[in-house]
């Protein structure tokens, strides 16, 4: 095992910038916590994973706290458990992946060279309530419990599930994009990842995705505009009659009720 905790220098809210290629963010936002602590862990206590944690950067100016995790090298499988399912992430291949072959996700054969299959990387996060968070990555995902000011989030394949955001905005190529509430605004786009908004009293919402579902639950306080547009999935947006409604998909359903 191989963990590592940061803390801010001040307390209050702050803006935390993080960059995990690979593996989980695991944010709470608490009325009890008053400074900002990440934690970041593999059960790896050597290896690629364990070399990326201790090698971990960070730098903050004022309320503003950056962490980074570097890439991890050569051609590396982290292994995860998903629900009931085992996710294998493998970072940047040097060289062919033709013909592998995978036994207890370790990789036997193959032309991936000498993969290492690590475990994944954790990064447990306590903000104060009002602050805000950026994450990038590769494939991790990222889940936040409780409310937080601002949000960005950029990942390849990482999905994304957050409990309340003022505003989000947030970019994935084959990653689910979730939230709970947003009361501002909303700018999510996916090429293959579903996007919904369960609880949207926002003024501004902009929802894209080329084979995605999107779908948008508007409150009575929503104002202002609603734009969601797919090529093949469905649309479908609920209670935004008193909205000003853009919707539509090449090939999918759109439903506006």
């Amino acid at each position: 095992m191989t963990e590592r905790t940061f803390a801010s220098q001040t307390s209050g809210p702050i803006v935390l910038g993080l960059s995990l290629p690979v593996g989980d963010v695991r944010v709470q936002v608490l009325s009890s916590v008053t400074t900002a602590r990440i934690t970041l862990h593999t059960d790896d206590s050597t290896g690629p994973a364990a070399d990326a944690v201790n090698r971990a950067s960070t730098r903050q100016d004022g309320q503003a706290l950056a962490i980074e995790v570097p890439e991890m090298p050569g051609n590396v499988m982290v292994q995860s458990t998903r629900g009931n399912r085992i996710v294998q992430s493998v970072g940047t291949v040097y060289g062919s992946v033709t013909g592998v072959t995978v036994i207890n996700g370790r990789v036997v054969s193959g032309g991936m060279g000498n993969t290492q299959t690590v475990s994944p990387i954790t990064a447990t996060v306590m903000l104060p309530v009002g602050s805000s968070l950026a994450v990038v990555s590769t494939s991790a995902d990222a889940f936040v419990s409780g409310d937080v000011d601002r949000m960005e989030f950029r990942s390849v394949s990482g999905d994304l599930d957050a409990g309340g955001v003022r505003q989000l905005t947030a970019n994935t190529t084959s990653g689910d994009i979730s939230v709970g509430h947003v009361s501002e605004q909303v700018a999510a786009c996916s090429v293959s990842g579903d996007i919904e908004v369960h609880l949207y009293n926002g003024r501004a919402a902009n929802l894209n995705s080329t084979s995605g579902d999107i779908a948008v639950t508007a409150t009575g306080a929503a104002s202002g505009t609603v734009s969601a547009h797919s090529v093949s999935g469905d649309v479908r947006i609920s209670g935004a009659r008193h909205l000003s409604v853009s919707a539509n998909s090449l090939s999918g359903r759109v439903r506006n009720r």
